[in-house]
């Protein structure tokens, strides 16, 4: 009960703060705010392109190839990177990566190309009815750091005008760095939903002569649906309330439009940039309530759709 009323103590005292003070005939800067929501949003999305389809991959790859020992090390490796603290990601895009990927930017986009293909080229090679699945898809490991060297060598002679971000702080900076610190929430609500899966189902399939892979997609998957959807929602969350890799690594310059290369300043950055430089009673102030109501709501409506889809997934099971 106390975390009900807590609930809606805080958006009711931001809306009556906001509604008390004086409005001296200025209005909110509506456009900004819709800036620094765009801002946000490609933060987000920028992030998920890279966190989903990894953490989702492996989680599949946990719940129904991998070795029971090599599990335990997976999640155990990707709990350990949840524990690092954004700052030190944040700094090290804004010291390390940031200059690096300003002059390799193609080559960053063919490797994410050329690493996928190398592996499915590698799975379906080494396809044999006698491989031992669990530890076998660790050997593809080497293929896929050299599929990204070369990648990053083969893109680093073409970068044109188009490849060449307005600043080393940029979204795609921020897509990939906040991307590695979302992996574990995906990975980790995805192998739940997964592995929560009733065993039978899939053994039937199994049996029926389907192959591991057979049994995934058309039993697997399905059912596990809404428990997938939850983890994107929950990792949308995560990254859209986000401040210190979006501050340091953004460039903090409030654009519109999407452009991937560009800077961009988020809702919770510009709560930490300007709340000090903001006096109590002015409308800036109402201004970063506002931020601050928008950021929360928008943060609690993702983790509603999670929880939706996480409680069907588990009528699901019980059905």
């Amino acid at each position: 009960m106390f975390v009900l009323l807590l609930l809606c103590a805080i958006p009711a005292y931001l809306l009556a703060s906001a509604a008390s003070l004086p409005f001296a005939g200025q209005s909110p800067d509506w456009a900004r705010l819709g800036i620094l929501f765009g801002g946000s949003l490609r933060a987000t999305l920028c992030a998920l392109v890279f966190a989903v389809p990894v953490g989702i991959a492996a989680a599949l790859f946990a719940a129904h190839f991998c070795a029971p020992r090599l599990r335990g090390w997976l999640r155990a490796a990707l709990e350990l990177l949840e524990a690092v603290p954004t700052v030190v990601l944040g700094l090290i895009a804004f010291a390390s990566i940031a200059p690096w990927l300003a002059t390799h930017v193609a080559g960053v986009v063919v490797a994410c190309v050329v690493a996928p293909c190398a592996l499915f080229a590698w799975g379906l090679a080494t396809r044999t009815p006698r491989r031992r699945l669990g530890w076998m898809p660790l050997w593809g490991v080497p293929l896929v750091v050299a599929a990204l060297v070369a990648g990053v060598v083969l893109g680093a002679g073409i970068d044109g005008t188009r490849f060449v971000p307005a600043s080393p702080w940029n979204t795609l900076l921020v897509g990939l760095v906040l991307g590695v610190a979302t992996l574990p929430t995906v990975y980790a609500m995805a192998d739940d939903a997964l592995a929560a899966l009733p065993s039978a189902q899939t053994q039937a399939a199994l049996a029926l002569g389907a192959t591991r892979w057979q049994a995934l997609v058309t039993v697997a998957l399905p059912a596990a649906m809404s428990g997938l959807i939850a983890a994107v929602c929950m990792a949308a969350a995560r990254c859209f309330g986000e401040t210190m890799i979006v501050l340091m690594a953004s460039g903090n310059t409030p654009l519109g439009g999407f452009d991937w290369l560009g800077g961009l300043r988020s809702l919770s950055a510009e709560l930490a940039l300007e709340l000090p430089r903001s006096a109590p009673s002015g409308a800036a102030w109402r201004e970063l309530l506002l931020v601050a109501l928008l950021l929360l709501a928008t943060t609690m409506l993702l983790h509603a759709v999670a929880r939706v889809m996480r409680t069907r997934l588990r009528a699901r099971q019980v059905a």
